[in-house]
């Protein structure tokens, strides 16, 4: 009987395959949408300075590890052409739910790779915060340590390899190089934290070697070996996974100083093709030529990896032995007609729940992998090739990195974002697979085309403005969303769908409820206001609470604590009841007006549902001498706030 039905199966999926898509009809003809927030971070902000431009790869810090005042969740995006003061390169930490935007300048450049020290250890020896005064040796010092929430970078720029210290406005960079990119420079592309010892990994491809640093001393360790290693990941051992760009191959660097190497293979007749590196025109300052984190490994211990130029999708398993490193490993390549230059990718979830998430530079799309799904798919769509690990040499040395320590103010800004509504696209699912109300999940599903909104003077969108270049992409941080960047633009979004079906639960705060979100009111004398916050029921929480507020005439309020807050229903405000518990966030709390300290604020914010336009803000602003500097209250005329009960 067994036998029978499995030659059933067999039979119906060759009927009905086509192109190695499984034949499936949803309900209502659709596969899932996507609800994408865009925003626009060509906005000027005091003293009218353009944002960051050219943002890259991003990634997720769910629970507000950085604390750099956007509370949680924080996506983190490298950018390339901003105009901070401090530099046109650096970071941009952003709230998708408060609307709300810190950038730091650091350097000149193309940065590359970015990771998040997320679980430690703690390491004494950071650099030394000079205080307010700005001098060393004076009694507001404050020594720093390394730790969870650090933020590390390298790239094709001045400064080789920096960390941002969480919470703090203090960097070290190491390994500064000639600037104008010659003999002597050097670029790194990937890096990785190691969660275990602190350590950090960089790779070098110009130079064809990995190294690892020691961020206290700067001692490192270099393993050499040549075939353009560019992108980094580690597993959940902490051996390094790289790809080789000028080998098109994965290489693994083990604990006893050896390396492991798979040659991806040639699939449906194209060679595999992995980003080269450097690209023409990298020097040059090309957008397209920003790098981005094309590798990762999943929970389950398999190394995902995109074929940028062969448009495919690859992972790396351990066949039937289920361990990486032996005769029976296998590379499995998936692929769909439309997709095109994928950029950066990233997993969550494990077994059946397992989905990775990818953008399309040229394909101008988010795309979603559904692992159960996909591995259901017959050729093209996905091909499966043992592939036996080799073993390698490489040469090993020790030396030591230079640093520097400075200090970098941010910019802070609210951005109101545009709401758009994208259709999945995809031929055909097998249908075992599907969102909460029903929808079949293919194996590949692409949300396309990304939206490029073009703005009006007040925010309006009046047309789109073409392909972006999708780049920059989380892993899932909250139910159903990932988030990213257009690489080509000066724009950040954020996707929310049911097909995103893998992903934690939300974080704890501890409180019975949080109010996040932002928008626009205006002055009784017509003076736009433009505010972003996440403000919890408890002012106890007081690292997780922040509201920033711009106005006309480059006036800006940042606060830095809360003195009073609660949550209650307006019984007037519909829905009755609100599904969150409650409508209404009341509060008040000191911060800096224009920068000078001892600013209080007072504020009520109402949700009245979807999709925002009856919300309500009210806030009064007085400087430190008590002086009223802001009063403005209305309904949002861009914008929305959103009661969560979590």
């Amino acid at each position: 009987m067994k036998k029978q039905r499995a030659f059933l199966l067999s039979s119906l999926c060759a009927l009905f395959s086509t192109a190695g898509f499984l034949a499936y009809a949803s309900p209502d003809g659709e596969f899932p949408h996507a609800t994408v927030k865009v925003w626009d971070t060509a906005v000027a902000i005091p003293p009218s300075l353009t944002l960051g431009l050219t943002p890259g790869e991003s990634v997720e810090d769910p629970t507000g590890l950085t604390g750099h005042a956007t509370s949680y969740p924080t996506i983190v995006t490298v950018y390339a052409n901003g105009s901070h003061p401090g530099g046109l390169s650096g970071l941009s930490y952003w709230n998708p739910d408060g609307n709300l935007f810190a950038w730091y300048g650091k350097t000149l450049g193309f940065p590359s790779g970015v990771a998040i020290n997320r679980r430690g250890p703690v390491l004494a020896g950071g650099p030394i915060d000079p205080g307010s005064d700005g001098f060393l040796g004076t009694p507001d010092d404050r020594q720093t340590s390394f730790g969870p929430g650090d933020v590390w970078v390298a790239g094709q720029q001045i400064e080789l390899v920096y960390v941002h210290i969480a919470g703090t406005n203090m960097f070290r960079t190491y390994g500064v190089t000639n600037p104008l990119g010659g003999a002597n420079g050097k670029r790194a592309w990937g890096i990785e934290v190691d969660e275990t010892t602190g350590r950090v990994f960089v790779a070098e491809p110009e130079d064809g070697r990995i190294a690892r640093l020691d961020p206290v001393t700067g001692g490192t360790k270099v393993w050499l070996f040549g075939g353009n290693p560019a992108y980094m990941t580690l597993d959940s051992t902490g051996r390094p996974y790289s790809t080789l760009s000028a080998a098109d191959a994965i290489i693994r660097l083990n604990s006893d100083d050896t390396a492991t190497v798979w040659r991806v293979p040639n699939v449906n007749g194209i060679a595999p093709s992995f980003r080269t590196v450097p690209h023409a025109g990298a020097q040059a300052g090309a957008p397209g030529d920003n790098a981005n984190g094309i590798i990762t490994a999943d929970a389950d211990g398999n190394i995902w990896f995109l074929e940028t130029n062969s448009n495919e999708v690859g992972r790396l398993s351990g066949g039937p032995d289920g361990v990486l490193g032996t005769a029976d490993d296998e590379i499995c390549e998936f692929t769909k007609p439309g997709l095109l230059n994928p950029q950066q990718i990233a997993t969550t979830g494990s077994g059946n729940r397992l989905q990775a998430y990818f953008t399309e530079g040229d394909g101008n799309s988010v795309s979603v992998l559904t692992q159960v799904e996909a591995d259901l798919a017959l050729p093209p769509t996905r091909v499966c090739t043992p592939v036996p690990a080799e073993p390698f040499s490489p040469i090993v040395f020790e030396a030591a990195a230079s640093f520097f320590d400075e200090k970098v103010e941010p910019l802070r800004t609210p951005i109101v974002p545009t709401v758009h509504d994208v259709p999945g696209l995809d031929g055909s699912a097998l249908g075992t697979t599907t969102t909460a109300d029903g929808k079949p999940i293919p194996p590949i599903l692409r949300f396309s085309p990304m939206p490029n909104p073009i703005l009006s003077s007040d925010g309006t969108p009046i047309g789109d403005a073409g392909n972006g270049f999708p780049s920059g992409l989380t892993s899932v941080y909250a139910a159903n969303r990932i988030a990213g960047a257009y690489l080509k633009g000066n724009k950040h979004f954020e996707v929310t769908s049911g097909a995103i079906i893998a992903g934690p639960s939300p974080p704890s705060n501890g409180t019975s409820g949080r109010m996040t979100g932002g928008g626009s009111v205006f002055t009784a004398d017509g003076r736009r206001v433009t505010h972003g916050f996440v403000l919890q029921c408890s002012p106890e929480q007081k690292r997780n609470n922040v509201l920033q507020v711009n106005w006309q005439d480059g006036n800006q309020f940042h606060m830095e604590s809360v003195t009073a807050a609660s949550c209650s229903d307006d019984p007037a405000i519909e829905p009755n009841p609100p599904g969150a518990g409650f409508d209404t966030h009341s509060g008040a709390g000191t911060g800096r007006y224009n920068g000078a300290a001892g600013a209080t604020v007072e504020w009520t914010f109402t949700d009245a549902g979807e999709p925002g336009t009856s919300d309500a803000a009210q806030i009064v602003i007085r400087d430190a001498f008590g002086i009223t500097v802001l009063d403005v209250s209305g309904t949002l005329r861009k914008g929305n706030h959103q009661a969560h009960n979590e």
